[in-house]
C-alpha cells in the first residue's frame, strides 16, 4: 500500500514497556522500558497478516508482532470528508525483548495517511488511547501558520469498535507541557452528536500523565497512562512542529 505517512504503537503500562514509531515523512521512534522512555530508531515490515515493528535504542531492542483485528477503518469527519486518507487498525501486540525469553501481550495499533498530514501545518497531534473491547479514542488537530494553541486547530476525534468508526461532534484536546516544551499531561473531551452540552456526563473524558517523551527532530512524543471511563490503559501522543 503507498502511503505518505505512519505511526504504530504498542505498550502495557503495568509492565512499563512499550514502543511508537513514526514516518512524517521524517522518521523517529520511542522506546519505553522498565518505566524509561529512551529516543530510538525503527524497522517496519510488512506481509501477510501481521506487522513486525523493531524498535532499538542502544543494545536494547523490542520486537512487537502486530496483528490487527479487522481490516483498515477509513477514518472520516463527521461531513465524511477525508482529505488525507487516514485509516486506523486496531492490533494484539505480541512484544518480545532482546534482554529477555518472555513474551508480552498487549495492544497496538497502525495508522497511515494516503496524503501528507503535515501539508500547510504548523502544528500537527495524533493521540491514540487504548479503551476496553479492542477498541481506541484516536484524536488528530492541525494547526495552520499563526494558529496560537489548541482552540485555534483543526481537531477531530474518533471512536473505533471493531470495523465501525464514529467521528465525534467536537473534540477538545488539552495539554500541559514541561519547561522544554515536551507533554506531561493530556486530556480529551469528546461530545457525539446530538449529546446534552450541558451534562458533563454527556462527554467522554480522557487523561493522562506522561510515562516518557522523547524529542526527534521537529517531533516531541512518547507514551502515557491514560484513564478512560474508570479503565486505565496505554496512550500515544505525536505532537510535530514547523
Amino acid at each position: 500500500m503507498s502511503e505518505a505517512a505512519i505511526v504504530c504503537g504498542f505498550g502495557e503500562v503495568a509492565a512499563g514497556i512499550g514502543g511508537l514509531a513514526w514516518d512524517l515523512p521524517e522518521p523517529g521512534a520511542v522506546l519505553l522500558n522498565e518505566g524509561e522512555a529512551r529516543a530510538a530508531s525503527f524497522a517496519l515490515e510488512e506481509g501477510g497478516d501481521a506487522a513486525t515493528l523493531e524498535i532499538t535504542a542502544g543494545e536494547l531492542t523490542l520486537e512487537a508482532t502486530l496483528a490487527p483485528h479487522t481490516a483498515e477503518v477509513p477514518l472520516a469527519d463527521r461531513e465524511g470528508r477525508d482529505p488525507h486518507g487516514l485509516t486506523f487498525s486496531a492490533c494484539a501486540a505480541e512484544v518480545r525483548s532482546t534482554r529477555g525469553s518472555q513474551t508480552l501481550r498487549c495492544s497496538g495499533f497502525i495508522a497511515r495517511w494516503k496524503a501528507d498530514p503535515l501539508e500547510g501545518a504548523a502544528a500537527f497531534r495524533h493521540l491514540a488511547i487504548e479503551r476496553p473491547g479492542e477498541s481506541f479514542l484516536i484524536a488528530t488537530a492541525m494547526g495552520r501558520p499563526g494558529s496560537e494553541g489548541h482552540g485555534e486547530e483543526e481537531t477531530t476525534g474518533w471512536l473505533l469498535e471493531g470495523e465501525t468508526a464514529t467521528a465525534y461532534e467536537e473534540t477538545l484536546i488539552s495539554t500541559q507541557y514541561d519547561g522544554s516544551g515536551k507533554q506531561t499531561r493530556l486530556g480529551l473531551e469528546l461530545w457525539l452528536e446530538d449529546a446534552d452540552q450541558s451534562s458533563r456526563a454527556a462527554a467522554t473524558r480522557v487523561s493522562g500523565s506522561s510515562l516518557g517523551v522523547v524529542e526527534s527532530g521537529n517531533a516531541t512524543a512518547g507514551l502515557f497512562g491514560c484513564h478512560v471511563d474508570g479503565t486505565e490503559g496505554f496512550g500515544s501522543y505525536l505532537l510535530w512542529r514547523a
